[in-house]
């Protein structure tokens, strides 16, 4: 295994906050009136992405002098090998090579998002906003399916669907956010997304929903 860290001078974590700062939107100060900023999901999505390639996360803390966060991957692939065998199932082998839009502001979910896509022998692009996603929508006939984040700067995923939908009203699109409140679903496909998945994005589910709706 390789072990790798980050460590930092900034204002430590109690012991007994240790393990919650990985569970989405979670931190160690949750009031209203916290001083730092973030939405909590930062941590919980590298927990999933580590995890994924069959390795551990976690930190060590003292309040006052800093936390180092380690995390370590396999060298040998043997357990994520048998992982990915039972990805290539007759259901997922439509899936080989196909490109899928990724709609997403943030960074560190299109990167999850994008090795989901590459364990399933999928291709996949990068829009910053929505804005873009209408434009690459517009330029390329080669996506099969629109992952859309629903908010978003310049312009948000309801909208950019919308958009899409006039451009080419058969392709997919799947809506995902991380505020999943009552009536986001309902709001996304009256926009015109096809479907809905809630942040983390859980990998089996996504699968489901890439068979579902890719042909």
């Amino acid at each position: 295994r390789l072990k790798f860290y980050v460590e930092d001078t900034g204002i430590g974590i109690p012991e007994d906050k240790q393990e919650i700062i990985f569970e989405i939107f979670r931190q160690v100060d949750d009031g209203y009136t916290r001083e730092y900023g973030g939405t909590g999901i930062g941590l919980s999505i590298a927990r999933k992405l580590t995890e994924l390639f069959n390795g551990k996360i976690w930190v060590e803390s003292k309040v006052g002098a800093g936390s180092v966060f380690y995390f370590t991957l396999p060298l040998k692939k043997s357990k994520i090998t048998d992982r990915e065998d039972s990805d290539r199932s007759e259901n997922s082998d439509k899936l080989k090579g196909k490109t899928i839009l990724i709609v997403e502001d943030d960074r560190a979910s299109f990167e999850y998002l994008s090795v989901v896509a590459e364990r399933l022998e999928m291709k996949s692009e990068w829009a910053k906003d929505g804005k873009i996603a209408v434009e690459m929508c517009h330029a390329s006939q080669s996506y099969k399916l629109v992952l859309m984040d629903l908010n978003m700067p310049v312009m948000n995923g309801y909208e950019a669907t919308k958009e899409i939908k006039k451009i080419r009203p058969e392709l997919p699109v799947i809506a995902q956010t991380a505020y999943a409140i009552l009536g986001d679903r309902e709001k996304a496909i009256a926009a015109g997304c096809d479907d809905y998945i809630a942040k983390p994005v859980k990998q089996t589910e996504l699968k489901q929903k890439l068979i579902t709706y890719i042909n």
